[in-house]
């Protein structure tokens, strides 16, 4: 596969009116640029096509992702970062009907939205909250998976959230283990006792975050099918892209492999597959 997306750009460039990227495995690995990423990335904002960067990643603020790329070379704003974390006030507005705010047990970084919800982060105070929210960060693992397993042993019903899906990422060394890969110790001693507990995700490819995507193509003037997302992984990016109404792009830089499209269905194929971006 030696196709570029820069040399698919240039063959059609009337047919990408904007760009949405992956961060981890498209355009960084870790805190280092993929090669080929700022080079492409810097020609759309010379031809002024809008793109946005699309991301799981919970752990970070938007500024933080911003400042992070730009680190690395790839120059970015805070207002082009959409993460999965993004959809929370909207779902917790839609959701509280009490007038009374709910509390949830915090897992890393959200806001309080006064009168619908309010954070707890204390694990000792886990059983007087109305739901758990893990956001991913830096945490203590064997303290904080405790206090939400004796949690759900206790109140199976009540709602865990864990915005992130992506159960690992692609680092320099490898993979790390995402927030809902660390939760799925939980869910496995859940079920061993008898509880088969779901998740709520509002990440790639859950359809929530697109809600926000389309808000912003909308704000500069790009509907969803003017608009290639770019990413290393058919789980979330491609498949997330496809069910949204966007054509996708499969970037070879990642987690997945062209021979990996033959295990899954066609919400998994890509409209386009290209080796780097350029």
């Amino acid at each position: 596969m030696k196709t570029t997306l820069l040399e698919l750009y240039r063959k059609t460039p009337e047919k990408f009116r904007s760009f949405l990227f992956d961060v981890d495995g498209t355009v960084l690995l870790a805190n280092s640029p993929i090669p080929g990423a700022p080079e492409f990335l810097d020609i759309l904002r010379k031809d002024n096509v809008p793109f946005f960067f699309l991301t799981n990643n919970c752990a970070q603020t938007h500024e933080e992702i911003a400042q992070r790329l730009t680190k690395a070379g790839i120059y970015a704003e805070a207002d082009q970062i959409i993460s999965s974390c993004d959809p929370i006030p909207a779902y917790f507005k839609e959701i509280n009907k009490t007038g009374k705010a709910l509390r949830y047990f915090l897992v890393g970084r959200a806001q309080n939205i006064p009168g619908v919800i309010e954070y707890e982060k204390d694990p000792e105070k886990i059983m007087e909250c109305d739901g758990v929210l893990h956001n991913a960060g830096k945490y203590d693992w064997s303290v904080v998976i405790t206090a939400i397993l004796n949690f759900f042993l206790k109140y199976p019903e009540k709602p865990f959230i864990v915005t992130n899906p992506d159960m690992l990422n692609p680092v320099e060394a490898g993979v790390t283990i995402c927030s809902n890969g660390q939760m799925e110790l939980v869910i496995a001693h859940l079920k061993k006792r008898g509880i088969d507990k779901e998740r709520i995700h509002f990440g790639k490819p859950f359809q929530a975050v697109y809600g926000v995507v389309k808000d912003h193509l909308a704000e500069v003037g790009v509907r969803p099918e003017e608009t290639l997302a770019v990413g290393d992984w058919l789980n979330s990016d491609i498949r997330g892209a496809n069910l949204s109404g966007i054509p996708s792009c499969l970037v070879l830089t990642g987690l997945s492999k062209v021979s990996d499209i033959a295990n899954f269905d066609s919400t998994y194929t890509p409209t386009y597959i290209v080796s780097t971006l350029s």
